[in-house]
């Protein structure tokens, strides 16, 4: 449906059809940096007319190389025999990860290492040291980007099976090495399996424990005595059961900001000099390719059939209108970011209390471009800024009236606040208490919109709060 109505809005708006090379620029709009990586790979391989550049490359010398060291001849030669041999699309297996000349896995790695967070540096190492195989280290390193900043990794095997199109008994057996990372119980699915690791690594997962930890519901909503009737364990053992688990931690990171995860190695960079902020593209992870302009006048003049010129030519005008793709992506991505940053630069100073409501079509209408442009850009590019790693989505949000004549307040700055003031409760708030302090603080929030949120956050309701802290877990 949303192909139809795309074809539809584009018919209406600008009377013109859905060209391949129209297709081809949206799809490279889509890609982050590591994945329009791979997809170049596939293309140069494609074409004999194109080659692949770093953003430390120069193109000059590239094609000056090309020409002066490879035999047209030879070229034409292995160009038509590699024109019936990537008919299909690329999978995440064969997308040149056999290759040993291939560097985009080893670059992938490297500019990863280079992050500034610690953990998740070690992280990645503790993944060098323990896969050899480039491909389960690459795989290895697509699961650590689902972890959670609490370090739980809430998708199954199954879905990480079909998110990056591998085999599941692959996906479990690296996963199996993954959940035997430092820190403990790093990569675990719940907060069950969180503390069985714990309690087995200190060899206090007796049956008794084993049985409490199937029921941990039982601790929300139940008193001490009902707990050990049901369970069949006495009150003194249950008792000390409890505080067993009392001493175990709730994640296997505890502070949210020790550890930034999804793809941490970002597309977009954000830099403070003086007082200005300045946006870029991360150049060292921005794949290019270029047009072997020389070596296709110098086969051109070559005696060559009616078919293989048509090939060439053919792969002449694809090249070209893949380059000048590629640079209209480049240009939109940084005029997108741009915005963005220049309406959130609170949250750059002040963190994510200074974040204001944003909208896709405040963007869109800003710089005159389509809605869907901008949502393209924004679900796949992460940017790196002074307080983290983060998607380009982080920094929309809704926005919700307060009692002022303002602009309103954005939907994260309003979590913020819900979660400062239960971090803070003497006595358990209930959702209604939570609205009304809010509400003195000039915040105009319905209670079912702090029922939302805190739902939102996994913050359990005010019981379960209540029975929590008369159980000291």
């Amino acid at each position: 449906m949303a192909k139809i109505s795309l074809i539809q809005n584009v018919k209406q708006s600008q009377k013109m059809a859905l060209t391949p090379q129209l297709l081809k620029a949206i799809k490279l709009l889509e890609l982050n940096n590591i994945d329009l990586d791979n997809y170049l790979e596939q293309e140069v391989l494609e074409n004999p007319l194109l080659e692949k550049v770093s953003g430390n490359d120069n193109p000059e010398e590239i094609i000056k190389s090309e020409i002066n060291n490879d035999s047209p001849e030879e070229n034409i030669e292995n160009s038509l025999s590699h024109d019936a041999d990537f008919q299909g699309s690329p999978s995440f297996d064969t997308v040149n990860l056999y290759d040993s000349s291939s560097t985009s896995i080893d670059n992938i790695i490297e500019e990863t290492l280079q992050s500034e967070n610690s953990l998740y540096q070690s992280i990645i190492e503790q993944i060098n040291i323990s896969f050899i195989n480039k491909i389960d280290r690459l795989i290895a390193l697509s699961i650590l980007e689902f972890i959670e900043p609490n370090g739980y990794l809430k998708v199954s095997t199954k879905e990480l099976s079909i998110d990056l199109n591998i085999d599941l008994l692959r996906v479990e057996k690296i996963l199996e090495v993954l959940k035997s990372f430092e820190p403990l119980g790093i990569f675990s699915n719940n907060l069950e399996e969180f503390l069985t690791i714990q309690l087995k690594t200190h060899k206090l997962l007796d049956n008794h424990m084993k049985s409490l930890l199937e029921n941990l519901s039982m601790l929300a909503n139940e008193n001490i005595s009902s707990i050990s009737k049901k369970l069949n364990i006495d009150s003194e053992t249950l008792k000390d059961k409890l505080d067993q688990l009392k001493r175990c931690s709730s994640a296997p990171i505890d502070n949210d900001g020790d550890f930034i995860s999804h793809n941490n190695v970002p597309d977009i960079i954000v830099e403070k000099d003086k007082d200005e902020w300045i946006v870029s593209l991360n150049e060292e992870t921005l794949p290019k390719v270029v047009l072997l302009n020389g070596y296709w006048e110098e086969l051109s003049k070559k005696k060559l059939s009616k078919e293989d010129k048509k090939y060439l030519a053919s792969n002449f005008l694809s090249g070209k209108g893949l380059v000048k793709a590629l640079e209209q992506r480049a240009s939109t991505i940084l005029k997108v970011a741009k915005e963005i940053i220049k309406k959130q630069e609170k949250f750059l100073d002040e963190g994510v209390m200074g974040i204001r409501p944003l909208k896709l079509k405040d963007i869109a209408d800003e710089l005159d471009i389509h809605e869907s442009t901008v949502s393209r850009i924004t679900n796949s590019k992460t940017i790196y800024t002074s307080r983290g790693t983060y998607d380009l989505k982080f920094f929309f949000s809704k926005s919700l009236s307060t009692l002022s004549n303002d602009d309103g307040l954005s939907s994260k700055v309003v979590k913020e606040k819900i979660i400062q003031l239960i971090n803070n409760e003497k006595q358990v708030l209930s959702d209604n208490k939570l609205s009304i302090l809010l509400k003195e603080e000039g915040i105009n929030v319905a209670r079912r919109t702090v029922t939302k949120y805190r739902e939102e956050m996994t913050v359990p309701p005010s019981h379960h709060r209540k029975r929590l802290k008369q159980l000291a877990i």
